[in-house]
């Protein structure tokens, strides 16, 4: 048997381990964006009228902020991170689904239990209900590449792999 099919399959499940890690990267770091920006609007409603009156000298200032809070307050709904949140929640869990499925089925293909045919059909299914809950939950809007928590999910792919799996480092290149 040739071990070509073997190995497509197992980049796509070392592939798509680094894609489930990067979402949730993503989601973290946007959950945190949402959080700050929450913050800043609750601060700006609750405490900007209270600092105006104590600090009277920097009138401008908190009447810029009030100014910009009101502003940020009407278009957050508009802002690109507030639809990525809730298609990152979903997603990430799908698509961890996915791993799993693919993960329990790389036992019997790495066992040489499944033939090339077998092999390639479930890969190509698999990539076709990866590409499903992709479109599903993020349709036509794209996600900025960010290439920081690209890295990091490499790195937490390549530490799972190594700790359940013990490849060489090699398998994440």
């Amino acid at each position: 048997m040739s071990y070509i099919y073997q190995e497509r399959f197992w980049r796509e499940l070392d592939q798509l381990k680094i894609h489930v890690y990067y979402l949730e990267n993503y989601l973290e770091e946007t959950i945190r964006y949402d959080r700050n920006v929450n913050a800043f609007l609750a601060v700006m409603s609750n405490g900007s009228i209270a600092s105006w009156i104590i600090w009277q000298h920097l009138q401008f200032l908190w009447a810029g902020l009030i100014a910009l809070s009101q502003f940020i307050n009407a278009i957050k709904s508009f802002l690109p991170y507030s639809k990525r949140l809730k298609a990152l929640f979903g997603m990430t869990n799908e698509l961890e689904s996915l791993f799993l499925s693919m993960e329990s089925n790389w036992f019997g293909i790495s066992e040489g239990r499944l033939t090339e045919e077998e092999i390639h059909n479930l890969h190509m299914k698999i990539k076709e209900q990866r590409r499903q809950i992709i479109q599903k939950h993020l349709g036509s809007q794209a996600l900025p590449e960010n290439q920081k928590l690209l890295d990091k999910a490499k790195e937490s792919a390549k530490l799972y792999f190594n700790q359940f799996y013990m490849f060489s480092e090699n398998s994440h290149e």
